[in-house]
């Protein structure tokens, strides 16, 4: 009986070292962002949306359908311009991403979880036009000299845990009206006029003034929790 024990021993770690070395199963996720933005160029609307879980059916370059948390199921239309990495199949884990951008083009990339597709994860799957929109948007700012900018953005996730949902804001902009502690008014684009309390969780950073360029930042939390930031704007920021 003792001489067996040592072979025990080693065909147990063999086990345990073989369920390590197993990659770790990603969680099912769903997180959606919506984000407006005014300044300069065009008004813009972008909409981009990322499901992790097990796929139910795929039929390549036409579609896919994964099945997220809480057994909901998503599908996604897959024409010539989706990108797909790694190997795709009925049963697997998967990562979808979808965005749909300012001119209302969707576009759609899937991901095998067997590799390093978590680092992909808040990103916009891939958009020509949102690289383009980019670069049109630096060369305005630049001939401007110092433009306004308002962006709205609200993200949901449901997954492992709570579902939740933030939404942030920021406005770069001309100060309007300004009191230490109690409120700030930020003139954005279109000169419109945008309001923020002073007065819960507030970072000021160096002297904010009347006339003044600064960029202010609004977050709100899940949980109601408030944070609003402003800092002096300078250049193109």
């Amino acid at each position: 009986m003792r001489n067996r024990i040592p072979g025990i021993a080693v065909a147990a770690f063999s086990l345990l070292l073989a369920a390590s070395a197993a990659p770790a199963q990603e969680p099912a996720t769903h997180t959606e962002t919506t984000t407006k933005h005014t300044g300069a160029g065009p008004n813009t609307k972008t909409k981009t949306e990322w499901v992790t879980g097990t796929v139910k059916t795929y039929d390549a370059g036409k579609s896919i359908k994964i099945e997220g948390p809480g057994g909901k199921n998503y599908s996604f239309d897959l024409d010539k311009d989706a990108h797909v990495k790694g190997s795709i199949a009925v049963g697997q884990r998967a990562k979808v991403g979808y965005t749909k951008d300012a001119d209302g083009k969707e576009h759609v990339t899937v991901l095998s979880t067997g590799g390093t597709a978590t680092s992909d994860t808040g990103k916009q799957p891939m958009s020509k036009h949102s690289h383009k929109m980019a670069a049109t948007s630096d060369e305005t700012q630049a001939a401007n000299g110092l433009p306004r900018m308002h962006s709205e953005s609200t993200v949901k996730h449901t997954g492992p845990g709570p579902d939740t949902k933030s939404s942030s804001e920021v406005v770069v902009g001309t100060v309007k009206k300004y009191e230490a502690g109690k409120k700030i008014e930020v003139t954005g684009p279109g000169n419109k006029e945008y309001t923020f309390d002073l007065d819960h969780a507030v970072g000021v950073e160096g002297n904010v003034a009347v006339g003044e360029r600064v960029k202010v930042t609004y977050t709100r939390a899940t949980d109601g929790n408030k944070v609003t930031t402003v800092q002096p704007a300078h250049g193109g920021m």
